[in-house]
């Protein structure tokens, strides 16, 4: 952080230097968050790099504009768009549109009306959020890109082409010959498809969980100044000597300006919707076996230095199975598993949802250990 290493200290609440009595100017350097992270595992006797998913979920949250932009995924219909078209698979505006705003087919899922007043982007003040707001913000962040899907008349195939790249004559990808699309062009509409990670990415659908969780508890610990500081999924691998086994994390978060209080750090574990309960795969998405990498992740840390909480996030509500096995994470002394849903995930406020007798129930549970 320092030219010279000798000038500066670690100081009780605080950062010392050492000047010169003729020194009219000092420069420090942040300390990248990444090296951060790094170097709190390493004290727990842990190795640690950044993931493919948590690359992916990283330029996830900076095509958004950072995590308050990933308060559009609190929508359900947002999340089933992305869940139903494919990186390949281009669709129309108005089935885009119709995909946002209905319900799911098993009532599972919350109606867009209550994010009437969600704001994803300034507004006039008294309008209501509408369908056409989300997906017109979808596109315009990148998540989507706009073209045609036009069928050629020598191997009838579809090819779907980039306005950027769109002409009256083009070249089918599919067979290599060209065409004329005028007429196509004139009585068509433009078609959409996933772009940037989701694009690219099969896989990407599962950082929305991940960055969904990582907005709410900066909607939840975000106050004046300060900014808490997280990393996404980040491959561990154990150093001589740990009994943490190798294993994927998918963020860290920590809290700051605690002093004299431990740091506080939250491991977190994210899903989509998981596992149907019913029918051929069914189960529990998180398994013992998942709490027991992260129950050794958080035991490695030291525990004089850093209070360590293990968040389990789901967009659906956990199983039975998923709870007790949750519960181990808990002893006599240590409260430390914190369970969130979409109840919790898509309001704006965690308790939002809750009703106050529902919440004082919770509360007098909590305060009797349960």
């Amino acid at each position: 952080m320092h030219v010279e290493y000798n000038r500066l200290r670690v100081e009780p609440g605080r950062i010392g230097i050492v000047i010169g009595a003729s020194d009219i100017d000092a420069t420090l350097r942040a300390l990248p968050v990444d090296a951060l992270f790094e170097r709190i595992l390493r004290l727990g006797g842990i190795d640690s790099k950044a993931s493919r998913g948590g690359l992916i979920t990283r330029q996830l949250i900076t095509q958004l504009g950072r995590l308050r932009g990933a308060a559009v995924f609190k929508i359900p219909g947002v999340r089933r768009l992305i869940r139903t078209y494919g990186p390949t698979q281009p669709f129309t505006r108005r089935a885009a549109l119709q995909e946002i705003a209905r319900r799911s087919a098993d009532d599972s899922e919350t109606n867009f009306e209550k994010f009437h007043d969600l704001y994803i982007e300034p507004r006039p003040h008294g309008t209501k959020l509408t369908p056409v707001d989300v997906f017109n913000y979808l596109v315009d962040k990148g998540l989507f890109r706009i073209g045609a899907d036009l069928t050629c008349p020598h191997c009838r195939m579809n090819s779907w082409i980039s306005l950027d790249a769109l002409k009256q004559r083009v070249e089918c990808e599919m067979c290599g010959r060209p065409f004329d699309a005028t007429r196509q062009l004139l009585t068509g509409e433009y078609h959409f498809r996933r772009s940037g990670v989701l694009g690219a990415e099969r896989n990407a659908q599962g950082a929305i969980p991940v960055a969904l969780t990582l907005q709410q508890l900066d909607a939840s610990f975000h106050s004046g100044l300060r900014a808490d500081l997280y990393s996404t999924s980040l491959d561990l691998a154990p150093r001589a000597g740990s009994t943490v086994m190798p294993c994927e994390v998918d963020f860290i978060w920590l809290t700051t300006e605690h002093y004299p209080e431990k740091t506080q750090i939250i491991l977190g574990e994210c899903k989509d919707r998981g596992r149907n309960q019913d029918g051929p795969g069914a189960g529990d998405t998180i398994t013992p076996g998942d709490i027991d990498r992260l129950k050794r992740i958080a035991d490695a840390l030291p525990e004089e230095r850093f209070e360590v909480y293990i968040l389990l996030a789901k967009l659906r509500p956990f199983t039975p199975g998923e709870i007790a096995a949750a519960g181990t994470l808990n002893d006599q002394y240590r409260k430390r598993v914190i369970l969130l849903t979409a109840d919790e995930l898509e309001p704006w406020r965690i308790y939002e949802r809750l009703k106050r007798e529902d919440l004082k129930a919770h509360t007098q549970s909590s305060s009797a250990g349960h």
